[in-house]
């Protein structure tokens, strides 16, 4: 059970480190609708992952016994495909971004990086609009991930919740403390918050790039581990 809580929590905050989930959570703290529309992407984002966390846990739970070889079998097999469909997007961001490196000519600096034209209109977006990103934002193969690894724990009913609530709590925990910190402490929190806007600007590329390998690697390796 050590090994699949350590997978479950790791999977979570991968989850949360989301940078397009938070940079767009930042971004609707000023909507002209108000704060109110930020806990509609907060609540469309938890309940998509727990919706998905479920199905998946119900219907890998209907095929196959918890805990029994043929479960754990297929959870290695669909880790062993995500993790390398994660390093294998992962690897190519990183040479895309080493090409355009290099293609960079030194005497004509990049400009600094832009947000896309649908994150710029977010100021004017509607509830529906909200809610729709926050199910589109959520992180679904690190969801599936841990539904794989808590269906290996092949604990009881208890124990699988558990896991289960433990990783929609540590998964939404980015994107509740910006909603929370910009509706309940909006003077103190403008600062901090502009700040990591800004830096998630200019840093999402990497910090996602840097999500997909290493979460690639540890969910191939408890993927063969599975199989072995």
């Amino acid at each position: 059970m050590s090994a699949e809580l350590t997978s479950v929590v790791l999977l979570g905050i991968g989850c949360a480190a989301n940078p397009w989930g938070i940079m767009i959570a930042v971004l609707l703290l000023d909507a002209r609708r108000g704060h109110g529309i930020v806990w509609v992407y907060v609540v469309a984002w938890i309940g998509a992952i727990t919706v998905v966390l479920t199905a998946v846990l119900a219907g890998l739970g209907a095929i196959f016994e918890s805990g029994s070889h043929s479960a754990t079998t297929a959870t290695a097999v669909v880790e062993l495909a995500l993790g390398l469909s994660m390093l294998a997007w992962g690897l190519q961001r990183l040479l895309a971004a080493r090409r355009a490196s290099t293609a960079t000519l030194p005497a004509r600096p990049s400009a600094p990086p832009q947000l896309p034209a649908w994150l710029r209109a977010i100021e004017s977006i509607s509830y529906l609009a909200a809610f729709l990103l926050g199910i589109y934002s959520a992180t679904y193969p690190l969801v599936i991930a841990a539904a794989g690894e808590i269906l290996r724990a092949g604990g009881s009913t208890a124990e699988t919740v558990a896991l289960a609530v433990l990783f929609i709590l540590l998964g939404s925990s980015s994107v509740v403390a910006v909603a929370a910190l910009g509706t309940f402490a909006p003077r103190r929190s403008a600062p901090l918050l502009e700040r990591m806007r800004s830096w998630l600007v200019v840093h999402n590329r990497a910090v996602i790039t840097a999500i997909l390998l290493v979460l690639g690697v540890s969910i191939t390796a408890r993927g063969l581990t599975g199989l072995g």
